[in-house]
């Protein structure tokens, strides 16, 4: 075998093997890197999954407790990031049912959200991207 074609072959399993393993960061550090209102508080941390039933489909979410609400908390994040950073981003109130059967946290199902009295503060903020790899399914 020649040097070049090592090499090729090198540079190719190790793209693999960042495709494989890594695939989660880019999507990690699109959530953490939103600028988010002051005083905010992380309920649960980042979880990025493929969806059990679509696995084209990735998700993502992030639970913060905000004391300025689920109104003005959207606002913010809104107003605060680049198009570019909010580009596959939602927000969402923690107990709405928008994302249900593709979230990740669900608060019907959280006891400790449920005892909760100021549950209107809790802001999901949700990664959703749906590749269209196969456009002819």
């Amino acid at each position: 075998m020649t040097r070049n074609f090592k090499i090729v072959v090198i540079v190719v399993i190790l793209t693999l093997l960042l495709c494989f393993f890594c695939w989660r960061v880019p999507i990690i550090l699109k959530i953490e890197t939103l600028s988010l209102p002051d005083g905010y508080e992380v309920v649960y941390p980042t979880k990025v999954e493929t969806s059990d039933e679509y696995w084209f489909h990735i998700e993502g979410e992030k639970v913060i407790k905000c004391d300025m609400g689920y109104e003005a908390a959207k606002e913010y994040i809104e107003t605060h990031n680049s198009w570019f950073k909010l580009t596959n981003i939602s927000i969402y109130t923690y107990d709405s049912t928008a994302m249900s059967d593709l979230g990740i946290y669900h608060s019907e199902y959280d006891d400790y959200f449920q005892k909760q009295p100021d549950r209107d503060n809790y802001v999901l903020i949700s990664y959703f991207k749906k590749w269209d790899w196969f456009p002819f399914f």
